[in-house]
Protein backbone atom coordinates (compact mmCIF):
# COMPACT_ATOMS: atom_id res chain seq x y z
CA UNK A 1 0.00 0.00 0.00
CA UNK A 2 2.19 3.10 -1.05
CA UNK A 3 -0.46 5.42 -1.02
CA UNK A 4 -2.90 6.97 2.13
CA UNK A 5 -6.69 7.03 1.83
CA UNK A 6 -8.91 9.62 3.73
CA UNK A 7 -10.16 7.25 6.07
CA UNK A 8 -6.57 5.95 7.16
CA UNK A 9 -5.78 9.98 7.37
CA UNK A 10 -8.27 10.33 9.50
CA UNK A 11 -7.68 7.71 11.77
CA UNK A 12 -4.27 8.28 12.19
CA UNK A 13 -5.22 12.03 13.38
CA UNK A 14 -8.16 10.45 16.14
CA UNK A 15 -5.59 8.07 17.62
CA UNK A 16 -2.78 11.05 17.87
CA UNK A 17 -5.08 14.08 19.19
CA UNK A 18 -6.38 12.33 22.37
CA UNK A 19 -3.28 12.10 23.43
CA UNK A 20 -0.31 14.70 22.05
CA UNK A 21 -3.61 17.36 22.57
CA UNK A 22 -2.79 19.81 19.48
CA UNK A 23 -4.50 19.92 15.60
CA UNK A 24 -2.96 17.15 14.02
CA UNK A 25 -2.77 17.13 9.78
CA UNK A 26 -1.98 14.85 7.43
CA UNK A 27 -0.96 15.32 3.55
CA UNK A 28 -0.37 13.72 0.95
CA UNK A 29 2.88 14.08 -0.74
CA UNK A 30 1.63 16.43 -3.26
CA UNK A 31 1.25 18.76 -0.32
CA UNK A 32 -3.05 18.46 0.23
CA UNK A 33 -4.71 18.00 3.72
CA UNK A 34 -6.76 15.04 3.77
CA UNK A 35 -7.73 14.81 7.17
CA UNK A 36 -7.17 17.41 10.40
CA UNK A 37 -8.01 17.90 13.25
CA UNK A 38 -9.56 21.39 11.90
CA UNK A 39 -12.10 20.26 9.05
CA UNK A 40 -11.77 23.52 8.12
CA UNK A 41 -8.37 22.79 6.66
CA UNK A 42 -9.36 19.43 4.40
CA UNK A 43 -8.68 19.98 1.19
CA UNK A 44 -6.26 22.95 1.29
CA UNK A 45 -2.57 23.53 0.23
CA UNK A 46 0.13 22.76 2.40
CA UNK A 47 3.41 24.21 0.47
CA UNK A 48 5.32 22.90 3.99
CA UNK A 49 3.93 19.40 2.80
CA UNK A 50 5.46 19.46 -0.42
CA UNK A 51 8.90 20.60 0.52
CA UNK A 52 8.89 17.99 3.39
CA UNK A 53 8.07 15.20 0.73
CA UNK A 54 10.75 16.32 -1.55
CA UNK A 55 13.35 16.45 0.74
CA UNK A 56 12.35 13.83 3.06
CA UNK A 57 13.31 15.73 6.10
CA UNK A 58 11.38 17.11 8.52
CA UNK A 59 9.95 21.05 8.42
CA UNK A 60 10.21 23.26 12.10
CA UNK A 61 8.07 26.09 11.49
CA UNK A 62 7.97 29.23 13.56
CA UNK A 63 5.51 32.07 13.49
CA UNK A 64 7.73 34.07 11.70
CA UNK A 65 8.48 31.53 8.80
CA UNK A 66 4.95 30.85 8.40
CA UNK A 67 4.26 33.63 5.86
CA UNK A 68 6.94 31.52 3.52
CA UNK A 69 4.78 28.52 3.27
CA UNK A 70 1.36 29.29 2.30
CA UNK A 71 -1.37 27.39 3.52
CA UNK A 72 1.36 26.18 6.79
CA UNK A 73 0.53 27.45 10.30
CA UNK A 74 3.39 27.13 13.10
CA UNK A 75 4.20 23.83 13.94
CA UNK A 76 6.59 20.62 12.84
CA UNK A 77 5.93 18.45 9.45
CA UNK A 78 7.40 15.26 9.38
CA UNK A 79 7.79 12.86 6.31
CA UNK A 80 5.96 9.07 6.50
CA UNK A 81 8.16 6.48 4.82
CA UNK A 82 7.11 2.81 3.44
CA UNK A 83 9.59 0.74 1.37
CA UNK A 84 12.14 3.25 1.02
CA UNK A 85 9.34 6.16 -0.07
CA UNK A 86 7.43 9.41 1.17
CA UNK A 87 4.02 8.15 1.61
CA UNK A 88 2.51 10.82 3.55
CA UNK A 89 3.31 14.10 5.56
CA UNK A 90 2.35 14.24 9.19
CA UNK A 91 2.02 17.66 10.70
CA UNK A 92 1.52 19.10 14.44
CA UNK A 93 -0.16 22.78 15.02
CA UNK A 94 1.43 24.86 17.78
CA UNK A 95 4.42 26.66 18.99
CA UNK A 96 7.61 24.59 17.97
CA UNK A 97 9.17 24.16 21.05
CA UNK A 98 6.10 22.60 22.64
CA UNK A 99 4.92 20.51 20.11
CA UNK A 100 8.09 19.29 19.19
CA UNK A 101 8.25 16.77 21.94
CA UNK A 102 5.55 14.79 19.98
CA UNK A 103 6.72 14.74 16.39
CA UNK A 104 8.51 11.30 16.67
CA UNK A 105 5.33 9.99 18.53
CA UNK A 106 3.44 11.04 15.89
CA UNK A 107 5.34 9.77 12.58
CA UNK A 108 5.54 6.48 14.69
CA UNK A 109 1.84 6.03 15.64
CA UNK A 110 1.24 7.33 11.47
CA UNK A 111 3.23 4.32 10.31
CA UNK A 112 2.00 1.83 12.41
CA UNK A 113 -1.09 2.50 11.58
CA UNK A 114 -0.41 2.98 7.69
CA UNK A 115 1.60 -0.75 8.49
CA UNK A 116 -1.30 -1.91 9.27
CA UNK A 117 -3.68 -0.98 6.09
CA UNK A 118 -1.17 -1.91 4.16
CA UNK A 119 -1.09 -5.70 5.99
CA UNK A 120 -5.32 -5.71 5.72
CA UNK A 121 -4.71 -4.88 2.15
CA UNK A 122 -2.48 -7.49 1.31
CA UNK A 123 -5.05 -10.28 3.44
CA UNK A 124 -7.98 -8.80 1.74
CA UNK A 125 -6.22 -9.67 -1.63
CA UNK A 126 -5.17 -12.79 -0.87
CA UNK A 127 -8.25 -13.47 0.32
CA UNK A 128 -9.63 -12.44 -3.01
CA UNK A 129 -6.99 -14.27 -5.19
CA UNK A 130 -7.99 -17.74 -2.93
CA UNK A 131 -11.96 -16.90 -3.92
CA UNK A 132 -11.11 -16.22 -7.46
CA UNK A 133 -9.52 -19.66 -7.79
CA UNK A 134 -11.71 -21.58 -5.91
CA UNK A 135 -14.30 -20.25 -8.16
CA UNK A 136 -12.41 -21.00 -11.24
CA UNK A 137 -11.42 -24.65 -10.44
CA UNK A 138 -15.30 -25.48 -9.24
CA UNK A 139 -16.12 -24.05 -12.99
CA UNK A 140 -13.77 -26.31 -14.53
CA UNK A 141 -11.92 -23.88 -15.79
CA UNK A 142 -7.80 -24.30 -16.36
CA UNK A 143 -5.95 -22.39 -13.38
CA UNK A 144 -2.41 -22.21 -14.15
CA UNK A 145 0.09 -23.98 -11.93
CA UNK A 146 2.19 -21.34 -10.09
CA UNK A 147 -1.58 -19.56 -9.21
CA UNK A 148 -2.18 -21.88 -5.85
CA UNK A 149 1.42 -21.50 -5.11
CA UNK A 150 1.53 -18.11 -5.21
CA UNK A 151 -1.14 -17.58 -2.65
CA UNK A 152 -0.05 -20.52 -0.50
CA UNK A 153 -2.80 -22.51 -1.70
CA UNK A 154 -1.97 -26.73 -1.60
CA UNK A 155 -4.39 -28.41 -3.83
CA UNK A 156 -2.77 -31.76 -3.58
CA UNK A 157 -4.16 -32.54 0.30
CA UNK A 158 -6.93 -34.69 0.33
CA UNK A 159 -9.84 -32.61 1.59
CA UNK A 160 -14.21 -32.95 2.17
CA UNK A 161 -16.30 -30.03 1.23
CA UNK A 162 -19.06 -29.13 3.65
CA UNK A 163 -22.13 -26.99 1.56
CA UNK A 164 -24.35 -24.74 3.46
CA UNK A 165 -27.61 -23.23 2.14
CA UNK A 166 -30.17 -20.98 4.00
CA UNK A 167 -33.88 -23.04 4.39
CA UNK A 168 -35.39 -19.87 5.08
CA UNK A 169 -35.76 -16.21 3.08
CA UNK A 170 -35.68 -14.03 6.19
CA UNK A 171 -32.22 -15.49 7.36
CA UNK A 172 -29.59 -13.10 7.18
CA UNK A 173 -27.61 -15.00 4.29
CA UNK A 174 -24.40 -15.25 3.90
CA UNK A 175 -22.57 -14.93 7.07
CA UNK A 176 -19.87 -11.84 7.10
CA UNK A 177 -17.13 -13.08 4.34
CA UNK A 178 -14.51 -11.21 5.61
CA UNK A 179 -15.16 -12.35 9.30
CA UNK A 180 -15.66 -15.95 8.26
CA UNK A 181 -12.44 -16.03 6.18
CA UNK A 182 -10.42 -14.07 8.56
CA UNK A 183 -11.54 -16.58 11.69
CA UNK A 184 -10.59 -19.64 9.59
CA UNK A 185 -7.40 -18.16 9.05
CA UNK A 186 -6.77 -17.83 12.48
CA UNK A 187 -7.62 -21.40 13.66
CA UNK A 188 -7.46 -23.78 10.71
CA UNK A 189 -5.57 -22.27 8.00
CA UNK A 190 -5.21 -24.98 6.06
CA UNK A 191 -9.06 -24.68 5.41
CA UNK A 192 -10.91 -22.78 2.87
CA UNK A 193 -14.44 -21.58 1.86
CA UNK A 194 -16.45 -19.78 -0.57
CA UNK A 195 -19.21 -18.35 -1.42
CA UNK A 196 -20.70 -19.63 -4.43
CA UNK A 197 -22.97 -18.52 -7.03
CA UNK A 198 -25.70 -20.38 -6.31
CA UNK A 199 -24.76 -18.26 -3.21
CA UNK A 200 -23.97 -21.72 -1.13
CA UNK A 201 -21.56 -21.61 1.75
CA UNK A 202 -18.74 -24.24 0.64
CA UNK A 203 -16.54 -25.68 3.04
CA UNK A 204 -12.84 -27.30 2.20
CA UNK A 205 -10.96 -28.91 5.17
CA UNK A 206 -8.68 -30.82 5.18
CA UNK A 207 -9.66 -35.35 5.47
CA UNK A 208 -11.43 -36.09 8.23
CA UNK A 209 -14.93 -38.01 9.29
CA UNK A 210 -18.15 -36.40 7.24
CA UNK A 211 -19.52 -35.60 10.50
CA UNK A 212 -16.82 -34.07 12.27
CA UNK A 213 -16.27 -31.34 9.28
CA UNK A 214 -20.16 -30.80 9.04
CA UNK A 215 -19.72 -29.98 12.97
CA UNK A 216 -16.81 -27.53 11.88
CA UNK A 217 -18.61 -26.04 9.09
CA UNK A 218 -21.74 -25.45 11.35
CA UNK A 219 -19.53 -23.81 13.90
CA UNK A 220 -18.66 -21.50 11.94
CA UNK A 221 -22.06 -19.50 11.73
CA UNK A 222 -24.10 -18.46 14.32
CA UNK A 223 -25.41 -20.77 16.50
CA UNK A 224 -28.94 -19.02 15.94
CA UNK A 225 -28.65 -20.02 12.38
CA UNK A 226 -27.72 -23.23 12.41
CA UNK A 227 -31.25 -25.01 12.65
CA UNK A 228 -32.31 -22.83 9.29
CA UNK A 229 -30.05 -24.01 7.69
CA UNK A 230 -29.21 -27.59 5.53
CA UNK A 231 -25.76 -28.68 5.23
CA UNK A 232 -24.22 -31.70 3.48
CA UNK A 233 -20.92 -32.88 3.32
CA UNK A 234 -19.56 -34.83 0.20
CA UNK A 235 -17.07 -37.64 0.06
CA UNK A 236 -12.73 -36.94 0.31
CA UNK A 237 -11.14 -36.33 -3.18
CA UNK A 238 -7.15 -35.87 -3.56
CA UNK A 239 -6.52 -32.79 -5.54
CA UNK A 240 -9.38 -32.45 -7.07
CA UNK A 241 -11.86 -29.35 -4.91
CA UNK A 242 -14.61 -29.79 -7.82
CA UNK A 243 -15.13 -33.43 -7.23
CA UNK A 244 -15.56 -32.33 -3.61
CA UNK A 245 -17.86 -29.71 -4.30
CA UNK A 246 -20.21 -31.69 -6.73
CA UNK A 247 -20.37 -34.41 -4.06
CA UNK A 248 -21.20 -32.33 -1.65
CA UNK A 249 -23.60 -30.21 -3.76
CA UNK A 250 -25.29 -33.34 -5.41
CA UNK A 251 -25.52 -34.66 -1.31
CA UNK A 252 -27.93 -31.85 -0.64
CA UNK A 253 -30.23 -31.57 -3.58
CA UNK A 254 -30.69 -35.51 -2.74
CA UNK A 255 -31.21 -34.57 1.14
CA UNK A 256 -33.51 -31.80 -0.05
CA UNK A 257 -35.79 -33.66 -1.98
CA UNK A 258 -36.19 -36.50 0.85
CA UNK A 259 -36.55 -33.58 3.41
CA UNK A 260 -37.89 -30.78 2.06
CA UNK A 261 -37.91 -28.69 5.83
CA UNK A 262 -34.02 -28.57 5.48
CA UNK A 263 -31.83 -31.19 7.71
CA UNK A 264 -28.20 -32.12 7.77
CA UNK A 265 -27.20 -34.61 5.60
CA UNK A 266 -23.78 -37.07 4.18
CA UNK A 267 -22.92 -38.59 1.10
CA UNK A 268 -23.05 -41.73 2.77
CA UNK A 269 -26.57 -41.72 3.71
CA UNK A 270 -27.66 -42.18 0.10
CA UNK A 271 -24.57 -42.30 -2.08
CA UNK A 272 -27.04 -43.43 -4.81
CA UNK A 273 -29.57 -40.47 -5.00
CA UNK A 274 -26.72 -37.99 -4.70
CA UNK A 275 -24.79 -39.95 -7.93
CA UNK A 276 -28.14 -39.54 -9.78
CA UNK A 277 -28.19 -35.66 -9.03
CA UNK A 278 -24.75 -35.05 -10.25
CA UNK A 279 -25.12 -36.76 -13.57
CA UNK A 280 -28.07 -33.59 -13.84
CA UNK A 281 -30.20 -36.33 -16.14
CA UNK A 282 -32.60 -35.37 -18.57
CA UNK A 283 -34.97 -37.74 -20.05
CA UNK A 284 -34.02 -40.55 -17.50
CA UNK A 285 -35.54 -38.06 -14.98
CA UNK A 286 -38.54 -37.82 -17.07
CA UNK A 287 -38.79 -42.29 -17.51
CA UNK A 288 -38.01 -42.20 -13.90
CA UNK A 289 -41.19 -39.25 -13.39
CA UNK A 290 -43.30 -40.86 -15.23
CA UNK A 291 -43.05 -44.04 -14.09
CA UNK A 292 -44.06 -43.41 -10.67
CA UNK A 293 -46.85 -40.72 -11.25
CA UNK A 294 -49.66 -43.43 -10.83
CA UNK A 295 -48.33 -43.87 -7.14
CA UNK A 296 -48.25 -40.38 -6.63
CA UNK A 297 -51.71 -39.67 -7.82
CA UNK A 298 -53.37 -42.25 -5.57
CA UNK A 299 -55.03 -41.16 -2.50
CA UNK A 300 -53.05 -43.58 -0.27
CA UNK A 301 -49.76 -42.24 -1.72
CA UNK A 302 -48.15 -41.47 1.66
CA UNK A 303 -48.76 -44.96 3.22
CA UNK A 304 -47.12 -46.81 -0.31
CA UNK A 305 -44.18 -43.92 -0.11
CA UNK A 306 -43.53 -44.91 3.71
CA UNK A 307 -44.36 -48.61 3.17
CA UNK A 308 -41.55 -48.78 0.07
CA UNK A 309 -39.09 -46.79 1.77
CA UNK A 310 -39.04 -48.66 4.73
CA UNK A 311 -39.05 -52.14 3.09
CA UNK A 312 -35.55 -50.58 0.85
CA UNK A 313 -34.11 -49.51 4.23
CA UNK A 314 -34.86 -53.23 5.52
CA UNK A 315 -32.62 -54.72 2.57
CA UNK A 316 -35.42 -56.26 0.88
CA UNK A 317 -36.75 -58.05 4.53
CA UNK A 318 -40.61 -57.97 4.41
CA UNK A 319 -40.50 -59.17 8.02
CA UNK A 320 -38.18 -56.37 9.43
CA UNK A 321 -40.09 -54.20 7.20
CA UNK A 322 -43.29 -55.30 9.01
CA UNK A 323 -41.79 -55.01 12.07
CA UNK A 324 -40.55 -51.59 11.76
CA UNK A 325 -44.38 -50.61 10.65
CA UNK A 326 -45.94 -52.59 13.34
CA UNK A 327 -48.00 -54.26 10.63
CA UNK A 328 -48.53 -57.89 9.93
CA UNK A 329 -46.20 -59.37 6.86
CA UNK A 330 -49.05 -60.06 4.48
CA UNK A 331 -50.17 -56.46 4.96
CA UNK A 332 -46.91 -55.20 3.74
CA UNK A 333 -46.79 -57.70 1.17
CA UNK A 334 -50.23 -56.56 0.30
CA UNK A 335 -49.05 -52.88 0.18
CA UNK A 336 -45.98 -53.85 -1.97
CA UNK A 337 -48.22 -55.60 -4.78
CA UNK A 338 -50.39 -52.99 -4.60
CA UNK A 339 -47.18 -50.62 -5.48
CA UNK A 340 -46.40 -52.68 -8.32
CA UNK A 341 -49.95 -52.94 -9.73
CA UNK A 342 -50.23 -49.14 -9.88
CA UNK A 343 -46.92 -48.63 -11.65
CA UNK A 344 -46.11 -51.95 -13.22
CA UNK A 345 -42.24 -52.25 -11.58
CA UNK A 346 -42.50 -55.44 -8.81
CA UNK A 347 -40.45 -54.05 -5.37
CA UNK A 348 -39.75 -58.43 -5.52
CA UNK A 349 -37.32 -58.15 -8.28
CA UNK A 350 -33.71 -55.73 -7.40
CA UNK A 351 -33.20 -54.29 -10.91
CA UNK A 352 -37.53 -52.86 -10.52
CA UNK A 353 -36.60 -52.18 -6.75
CA UNK A 354 -33.88 -49.88 -7.68
CA UNK A 355 -35.66 -47.94 -10.56
CA UNK A 356 -38.15 -47.47 -7.65
CA UNK A 357 -36.01 -45.88 -5.36
CA UNK A 358 -34.27 -43.88 -7.62
CA UNK A 359 -37.88 -42.86 -9.10
CA UNK A 360 -38.81 -41.73 -5.22
CA UNK A 361 -35.56 -40.63 -4.50
CA UNK A 362 -35.86 -38.16 -7.23
CA UNK A 363 -39.30 -36.64 -7.84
Amino acid sequence: MNTLDQATAQRIVDRAMPVIGHSVNVMTPEGIIIASGDSRRVGEMHEGARTVARTGTPLVVDEAQAGEYPGVRPGVNLPVVMSGSVVAVVGISGTPDKVTPYADLLRITAELILEQAALIEVTRHRRNQIQNTLQALLDGELVPEDWPQQIGLDLHKPRIAVVLAANKPTLPWPPDMATLSRDLERTEPEALVLLTRQRYLAFFFTERPAAEALNAALGRIPATSRNSVSAATGTVFHSNLKACYESAEATLKAGNQRQPSGGHFSFQDFPLAALWQSLSPGWQQLQLNQAIRPLLAHPRREQYLKTLRTFIEADGDIQRCASQLHLHRNSVRYRLKGIETLTGWSPFRLEDLLFLYMAMENR
